[in-house]
């Protein structure tokens, strides 16, 4: 259905580069309908590099980003959401808002002035129930119908889908090989490593890949193709020559492209599974978060605690003998595409008709159907 009322007034919040993603798509197509849009977001990895490239206009609440390396996790985590709060309510108090979106703090203001929230979350709420501070003043949460949130889930807004097939579903992506070609002319077999830092406070006593583990996996690598890591951490200078040097916003082609993918992050591992890519993930959430054990599940990615790092390295050498490495997992994604909805069409249709749009969902005859 299409809204047929008057256009509404959005602010979004968002503090990470894949929610970038996530919403862009939805952002772009609420402007195309005459809604206006407001953006805010803090300083995190290339998130204001992204959003200053889709020539959106944003407001930075944090340029320097939201950390204190100094402070244990715990610490800075409660100073900033107190700091966060304070800079929302002073950039929003004065303005009129029909729905606030976002992945953060902003469900506070909220709660305070009466406007719904609609807020994103795909981790089960046992790994992040720090979190819970933000699903108790969230209206709605937007979360795959296989995410757990406990006591919680009568707020949810479900789909039968994952976050990144927002953009990366087929009807929203086209893998461009001359973005590869940039990096790779000789068209070289390449698999592409990731690192992430793992100090966020749901991360807090995870460990991923260490350094060392890192060239124990180059040397094998190393006999098959080219190597790029991409890495949130300082990486030293016998590793710092393979870092990945590329706009942002070209990454996907390049994890298309790639031979495997092996990495300790959550949302980068999810995106080169669900592009058909051999996907290997070490760290210790193996086994907590339902959307990425889904994916196990299709044998779109292989995923692996710290400690069973060489039996990860043991698989990769197995994987790399076989034949037709990249079209059995090709059959693999399509096969979960069949079970899974297209996430972009659906967050336009949510979002452009809401309120209407979650009392539909709502109703025991909706269909996703029309979402594929």
């Amino acid at each position: 259905m299409e809204s047929k009322g008057s256009p509404l007034k959005y602010l979004f919040y968002f503090v990470h580069p894949s929610k970038f993603y996530l919403f862009r798509n939805s952002i772009n197509h609420l402007k195309s309908k005459g809604h206006k849009v407001e953006i805010l977001i803090s300083s995190k990895d290339v998130l204001e590099e992204l959003v200053i490239s889709e020539g959106w206009e944003y407001t930075n609440l944090f340029p320097s980003g939201r950390k204190g390396k100094k402070l244990p996790a715990i610490l800075y985590t409660g100073f900033y959401f107190f700091i966060t709060i304070a800079r929302l309510w002073k950039y929003a108090r004065n303005k009129k808002y029909d729905l606030f979106v976002t992945d953060d703090l902003l469900v506070y203001v909220g709660r305070f002035r009466k406007i719904p929230s609609i807020v994103f979350l795909d981790d089960d709420i046992s790994v992040v129930k720090p979190f819970s501070l933000i699903l108790s003043q969230a209206t709605h949460i937007l979360a795959p119908d296989i995410t757990d949130l406990g006591k919680f889930t009568y707020k949810k807004i479900s789909f039968p889908g994952y976050k990144e097939l927002a953009y990366l579903h087929p009807n929203n992506f086209q893998p461009n090989h001359k973005v590869v070609q940039k990096i790779n002319p000789d068209n070289e077999k390449y698999f592409v490593v990731r690192l992430v830092n793992l100090v966020a406070y749901h991360d807090m006593g995870k460990k991923g890949i260490s350094n060392d583990q890192i060239r124990r996996l180059l040397e094998i690598l190393n006999k098959h193709g080219r190597i790029y890591i991409t890495s949130e951490r300082e990486l030293p200078n016998d590793l710092e020559k393979y870092r990945l040097s590329i706009n942002p916003r070209e990454i996907s082609h390049v994890l298309y492209y790639a031979e495997m993918f092996i990495g300790d992050s959550q949302t980068m591992c999810s995106e080169a599974a669900l592009l058909g890519t051999p996907t290997f993930r070490c760290n210790d959430f193996k086994g907590k978060i339902n959307v990425m054990d889904d994916k196990d599940k299709y044998g779109l990615m292989s995923s692996y605690r710290s400690d069973e790092f060489e039996l990860m390295i043991d698989q990769i050498e197995e994987v790399l003998l076989e034949e037709n490495l990249k079209e059995s997992y090709k059959a693999k994604k399509d096969k979960m595409l069949i079970d899974k909805i297209d996430v972009g069409k659906f967050m336009k249709w949510l979002l452009h008709n809401y309120p209407e749009s979650v009392n539909e969902i709502n109703k025991k005859n909706f269909s996703f159907r029309k979402f594929k």
